[in-house]
């Protein structure tokens, strides 16, 4: 056993409980759990990175990116290049952001249920965390709660449209309440590509107080590449630049290049994510329709990302998800991951082929008619 003491900012926090439960599979299990894409690079695709290796640079890019890149992620958004940084994945874009601004004693409003990242970033940066609730089943935020919870302390608000792990969107209106609210408020957009009926609004530009966070992770199947940025005005900008610097120099040149050459195929992007809401689509409605066939429950339907978050008859959904791993080789997410209003609920992942979800969810059903719940 070592006698070195880890830093104390890291006390109590460990490997996320979404990467202990996929801990537990085997070749076995279906895996309805991991949040990634399964739309396989395409023919194109792989041609364009072939492009790129061939020709494209692998020296360090400026700090926030190559010009060019900025231009094209900023496009006619008004933003300039400068209020563009480009990143190591959404994560660093993130860790960059509360690096940037949270003080020890900070806090920071996250919603409830929420993706676990916000949490832990706050709390690596000594910062307290303040909850705001999210209702079932509609997951809408409600703007009076929020605002009561801001107090002088108050550094950031945290908002993600579409919801990990809800799939719900945000409307417009609500979105320019919560940009107006005063403090600096943090949008992960990272799945707004992936939509089903009408594209999800963006906070880019509400306000000069909101910094928005994205990236090609999930709309481009570009998980391990690591491709993000962060959109803000000047001032908010500069540093988070500065430190994205210390975290990563710059991101991926290799990435950065072949995020470049996608943009400028504009025809070639669209019909691409097109394909990939098409094939999403077809998977959320399988997943629906498992749902309400093998565990009887019927959610509204998930208006973005590909996770379902559906009630369970469970009041431990951690130890029901670990049963699930082991005895029905199946791996879904416990609600409470995101949070204490998630317990109860489990995350389905539904970015998995057709069989597999219907196998997955009718193996959840199997088990728990044979537990007799």
């Amino acid at each position: 056993m070592s006698g070195h003491q880890a830093a104390k900012r890291f006390d109590g926090i460990e490997i996320s409980l979404i990467r202990q439960i996929n801990a537990l599979a085997t070749p076995l299990c279906v895996n309805l759990g991991i949040g990634e894409p399964n739309v396989e690079p395409n023919e194109n695709l792989r041609k364009l990175a072939v492009e790129v290796a061939e020709k494209g640079s692998w020296r360090y890019t400026p700090n926030p990116g190559p010009l060019s890149l900025r231009k094209l992620i900023a496009g006619d958004s008004g933003f300039e290049p400068n209020e563009v940084c480009v990143t190591a994945g959404t994560e660093e874009a993130l860790f960059s952001v509360f690096q940037a601004y949270v003080d020890p004693g900070d806090e920071v409003l996250v919603p409830n249920p929420g993706f676990i990242s916000y949490t832990t970033l706050a709390r690596i940066a000594g910062a307290t965390t303040v909850t705001y609730d999210l209702e079932p089943p509609d997951w809408r935020v409600d703007v009076d709660a929020l605002r009561k919870k801001i107090t002088p302390k108050t550094k950031l608000i945290i908002v993600n449209s579409p919801s990990n792990p809800l799939g719900s969107v945000i409307d417009a209106d609500t979105l320019q309440a919560i940009a107006d609210l005063g403090p600096l408020v943090v949008s992960d957009e990272v799945y707004n590509e992936i939509w089903y009926d009408e594209r999800p609004p963006s906070m880019l530009g509400l306000s000069d107080n909101v910094i928005v966070v994205s990236g090609m992770s999930k709309s481009h199947s570009m998980t391990g590449l690591r491709l993000g940025w962060a959109i803000a005005a000047e001032g908010v900008m500069k540093p988070i630049v500065t430190a994205h610097q210390y975290v990563a120099t710059c991101a991926s040149s290799f990435s950065q290049s072949l995020a470049e050459s996608i943009f400028m195929h504009p025809g070639w992007n669209q019909a691409w994510l097109e394909g990939m809401r098409a094939q999403f689509r077809k998977q959320r409605d399988i997943a629906l329709a498992a749902i309400e066939r093998e565990l009887e429950v019927t959610i509204p339907p998930p208006s973005g990302a590909f996770y379902a978050f559906v009630p369970v008859p469970s009041c431990d959904t951690v130890t029901f998800a670990k049963t699930l791993a082991t005895d029905a080789a199946v791996l879904v997410i416990p609600g409470v991951a995101f949070g204490s209003l998630g317990e109860g609920f489990i995350r389905i992942s539904y970015a998995a082929k057709p069989d597999d979800i219907n196998y997955g969810i009718g193996q959840i059903g199997r088990w728990l008619r044979a537990a007799g719940r």
